[in-house]
């Protein structure tokens, strides 16, 4: 009987996700994933991209990750960070990492070691595995103890803003 339960959860979870849309786009997510698993670029790009432009952060990091690699696409700086940006600003760690590495880079915008330390100590502060060795490097090397509290206090100021779905 307590198996017939935990069925029976799975089965209304499963049509809740079809009954608010959410399946079909996490169906074309993992789609996603496992074409670029197999370096299958080109279905990934297309797996994705429309996720992204309806403002799915994980799909969103993704596309960016493929321009800033040129992976399955010609490699465009200027359209990573325009996605990355996107994804961070909802809130999305990895995203915030990658933004952090584009503002150290000066990949697709102006190199601000300021910014950069605000994004990575975001993802720090979500979990993001990584994101602290690169803060003390920061911390340490690059930045000073003024620009460390500019940029604290600037992530103290940040909130996430997700898009609005116009679906």
């Amino acid at each position: 009987m307590r198996n017939l339960t935990k069925a029976a959860r799975g089965f209304a979870f499963l049509i809740g996700l079809v009954a608010f849309g959410i399946a079909p786009a996490f169906a074309d997510f993992e789609a996603g994933n496992k074409a670029y698993a197999k370096r299958d670029y080109d279905t990934a790009f297309k797996a994705w991209l429309p996720l992204a432009k309806a403002g799915d952060p994980a799909a969103q990091n993704n596309i960016g990750f493929m321009f800033r690699k040129g992976r399955g696409v010609p490699p465009d700086d200027d359209v990573a960070f325009s996605w990355y940006s996107r994804s961070a600003a909802q809130g999305f760690p990895d995203a915030m990492t990658n933004l952090g590495y584009m503002y150290d880079e000066s990949r697709g915008t102006e190199q601000d070691l300021v910014e950069s330390y605000k994004w990575f100590l975001l993802a720090h502060e979500r979990g993001r595995v990584g994101a602290e060795g690169h803060l003390k490097i920061l911390e340490d090397d690059y930045l000073t103890p003024e620009q460390v509290v500019e940029a604290k206090t600037r992530a103290a100021a940040w909130s996430p803003n997700p898009e609005i779905r116009a679906d």
